[in-house]
């Protein structure tokens, strides 16, 4: 499944709207920031799924790839 750029918006939208101190931060290094979101995966698309708007899941393979760039402060 592929991501419409509106879908992507929505999400980024989203993501811009969220004042949480747990999303913002700051990794040593690509690995540092990997493990994080290996560690925190189920929780954080738990947690972001009610910052989503309706259609919208942060569980499907597509958003959850698109979430993770976004949030990234190292590029893969």
């Amino acid at each position: 499944m592929s991501l419409t750029a509106d879908q992507k918006e929505a999400i980024q939208e989203s993501l811009l709207a969220i004042d949480d101190p747990y999303y913002l931060n700051t990794f040593t290094d690509a690995a540092d920031e990997d493990e994080w979101f290996r560690l925190n995966e189920a929780y954080i698309q738990d947690d972001l799924q009610r910052y989503m708007p309706a259609g919208i899941n942060t569980h499907t393979p597509a958003v959850w790839r698109c979430i993770r760039e976004l949030l990234q402060q190292f590029s893969a």
